[in-house]
């Protein structure tokens, strides 16, 4: 018999993977197809959509494609992750001597050779690829396998995630999925209903103009960018309090940044981005400290800025809503130098908060200090 496999987190499922399975079954015509989404992939972080939802966007995706399809919670069973070996030899103990295909996209074919017991893999099984737009395969691969003939198109699901994100909402363009991302509020469609209802409308329009810049701000400097814009979406959600609730809000759950007393005493405002970080990992459940520590640094910086957390500080001052003198430059400049960009960005800061006769955080200094000297 003759088996294909398309094992993927199909995180979401979108028109990519179906126009892939479809060609496959155009050309291969197997007996039967077996979707198997991961439980957790070896080569990527475990999603946090949850496994059913994933593969109910699987089977919605793939609703039209006319062959044998089944849907294989095989990982999910195992719940640990699980190596395309293994995937072989579950499928040949289902059938007998069974000739095996797997379907991949042009980029996994080329690290084939990188996976857990390539060779047996590959004595085992037929790579078949999709060509998508933008992706080809490396010539001279040391193995055989077969590129079906049907261009894709060029869309990823990282693409996808990332554009809800930013945007709050999944159109008709995300694609057969968009029904079940909206109805269940994935990809942080909920942290965007929450703003909506928290913040003013301009403070919510502004955190998603920072979300844009901030993941295109990430892709030039080798950072993920759906991290970098969930920590713009994130940043400001302590502003939805007065000066008064963030000192109730600092005190009850013990948020002393540095400077404690004198922020209280001068500028309690300083106090939103702490207090945006303790929402972000108290009601949204935000574990990643890179995340965290990007949104709790937004304002005032740090001596140890990571890339994130340089990503956010010039992005909350230089994104395309920002109509101030000098916003444009520190953009444009951002796109080209980010270090240089957030060492500006903190000359900024401090020469907006004399010129407005504000009160001056140490921690402001400090960061300018190390910047310029970096």
């Amino acid at each position: 018999m003759k088996i294909l496999f398309y094992g993927g987190s199909f995180d979401p499922a979108h028109k990519g993977h179906a126009a892939l399975l479809a060609a496959a079954v155009r050309e291969i015509k197997p007996d039967a197809a077996h979707i198997i989404p991961a439980y957790h992939s070896p080569f990527k972080e475990r999603s946090n959509t949850p496994f059913e939802l994933r593969m109910e966007m699987a089977k919605n995706a793939f609703k039209n494609i006319s062959a044998r399809l089944i849907f294989d919670n095989f990982e999910y069973k195992r719940q640990r992750k699980t190596y395309t070996c293994e995937i072989i030899e579950h499928l040949q103990k289902i059938y007998d001597k069974p000739e095996l295909f797997m379907l991949v996209g042009t980029d996994a074919l080329n690290e084939i050779p990188s996976w857990k017991q390539p060779d047996f893999i590959l004595k085992n099984a037929t790579a078949v690829a999709g060509k998508r737009a933008g992706l080809a395969a490396k010539e001279k691969l040391p193995f055989k396998y077969r590129i079906l003939k049907t261009r894709l198109p060029k869309v990823s699901s990282s693409q996808i995630r990332l554009e809800i994100l930013v945007n709050g909402e999944a159109d008709r363009t995300v694609g057969p999925s968009a029904g079940i991302i909206t109805k269940h509020r994935l990809y942080f469609l909920n942290l965007h209903d929450w703003l909506k209802k928290n913040l003013k409308e301009n403070r919510y329009l502004h955190t998603r103009s920072v979300a844009a810049l901030s993941a295109q701000l990430a892709v030039i400097n080798d950072a993920y960018p759906e991290r970098a814009a969930l920590s713009a979406l994130l940043q400001d959600t302590g502003k939805s309090l007065p000066d008064k609730d963030l000192i109730t809000y600092a005190k009850k759950c013990g948020i002393k940044p540095p400077f404690y007393d004198l922020i209280l005493c001068h500028a309690p405002d300083l106090l939103h981005s702490y207090v945006s970080s303790h929402i972000a990992q108290t009601r949204f459940g935000i574990t990643d400290e890179l995340i965290l520590n990007a949104v709790e640094r937004h304002t005032l910086g740090a001596a140890d800025m990571t890339v994130y957390d340089k990503v956010l500080y010039v992005a909350d001052i230089a994104s395309k809503d920002r109509k101030y003198k000098g916003a444009f430059t520190l953009r444009d400049l951002a796109l080209k130098d980010l270090e240089r960009a957030a060492m500006i960005a903190a000359g900024m800061k401090i020469i907006f908060t004399i010129n407005e006769g504000k009160w001056l955080c140490p921690q402001g200094n400090i960061t300018w200090n190390h910047l310029l000297k970096k």
